[in-house]
């Protein structure tokens, strides 16, 4: 039998799993700087004539790419980024600039979900600083619709309540033309922006061991 004090042994407990959280949890890489965030932005706004995505929808684009169940490939989705067609950049800077951002802005996604963290997306706010997130979640649906079928049991139970529903609501009130979805008052969609933010980390975990098995390539390397 240990002689050990108790507060001892669950100080050395506490100190062990600390020690343990630090060396198997990956570092959270980088997000973008507010240099790299605004030369991107600029970039994709100054090709808005030619269908590329705004910041908002390019990050709710990534985070369904992310946590899809079944990898994309660059190959396939870097061109639905910029409207379809990969563009012709101006220089090997320029090109350096946009693919590096994307790459960066790609990895500190996943590195945030796949610690489990919430992910705090990129929202466009009207005058009074609320964020409707409608374009957000256009982005996540079209992120959804290059591996649809792969979606179709979470969409399914997301129809009641599930992991999805705060993402189909606002998408739902982004096309009121086809949904007949009605505007969402300003507290409840506070609160089906909050659910959208701390589902993220239950959809990427939910889909981790189909995702991995599903792996091909490794993404924007």
């Amino acid at each position: 039998m240990s002689n050990q004090n108790p507060d001892k042994e669950k100080e050395n407990a506490s100190m062990l799993s600390a020690l343990d959280d630090f060396l198997n949890h990956k570092e959270t890489s980088p997000k973008l700087s507010n240099q790299q965030l605004d030369a991107l932005e600029y970039y994709l706004d100054s090709h808005a004539a030619q269908n590329a995505m705004h910041m908002e929808v390019l990050d709710g684009f990534l985070c369904a790419l992310i946590t899809s169940p079944v990898p994309v490939s660059p190959e396939e989705y870097l061109p639905r980024i910029f409207g379809g067609k990969m563009p012709e950049f101006k220089s090997q800077q320029e090109s350096d600039m946009v693919m590096g951002a994307l790459a960066q802005h790609w990895e500190h996604i996943d590195s945030v979900l796949k610690r489990g963290d919430e992910y705090y997306p990129f929202l466009y706010a009207d005058p009074d600083g609320k964020c409707g997130a409608n374009e957000w979640a256009y982005g996540f649906i079209l992120g959804m619709d290059m591996r649809r079928d792969s979606w179709k049991e979470m969409v399914e139970a997301s129809k009641q309540e599930g992991p999805l529903t705060p993402i189909l609501t606002l998408y739902s009130e982004y096309i009121p033309e086809v949904s007949g979805c009605q505007p969402i008052p300003a507290e409840e969609r506070e609160e089906l922006v909050t659910k959208m933010i701390s589902n993220l980390p239950l959809i990427y975990a939910h889909f981790e061991e189909e995702r991995e098995k599903n792996r091909n390539s490794s993404p924007l390397h």
